[in-house]
């Protein structure tokens, strides 16, 4: 799915800005992946150190969605590596955010998907299947809520309650 520009979308959005219904995620994630920008709507997951239900839900059908995984800021384990980058693209995926680490950052930047993340770890994170699906999250200053929309690229991430178009 083509992205629009972030920069664009607030400037025509302003309103919608100010009234809390376009939100912009604070600049805190570094961009991995070979689509720098992507969109879509979004599917939430909140974990701790365990990726379970992130593998879960990347191996659905994604057709054209954004999982947005609240890891808790954690920066002791990764919670995606390049295995569940390359099944989110394979499954069609648009783009994966972690609010905590990924790892094998050379296989997912030479994939065809969206990611952001806080940092990479190279350890890997527990498998107990701990968390809960398709719930409200806080992640970057923000509150974020299955199926709304995510807008990314260069320039940063915004979240809206409805999808936009030129």
């Amino acid at each position: 799915m083509a992205s629009l520009p972030t920069a664009e979308i607030s400037d025509a959005n302003a309103t919608h800005v100010a009234s809390g219904d376009v939100r912009v995620l604070h600049p805190v994630f570094k961009i991995y992946g070979q689509s720098t920008a992507f969109s879509g709507p979004i599917v939430t997951v909140k974990v701790f150190e365990d990726n379970v239900l992130v593998r879960e839900l990347l191996e659905t059908k994604g057709e054209g969605r954004v999982l947005v995984v609240d890891g808790g800021g954690s920066l002791r384990c990764a919670l995606v590596g390049g295995n569940l980058a390359q099944i989110a693209k394979n499954m069609g995926w648009a783009g994966i955010v972690v609010n905590g680490c990924i790892r094998d950052v050379d296989e997912i930047n030479a994939c065809d998907i969206g990611v952001r993340a806080l940092a990479s770890h190279p350890l890997r994170s527990n498998k107990k299947r701990t968390g809960e699906k398709n719930v409200p999250i806080y992640v970057a200053g923000t509150f974020i809520r299955d199926g709304e929309w995510l807008y990314a690229d260069n320039d940063g991430i915004l979240i809206s309650k409805f999808e936009l178009s030129n």
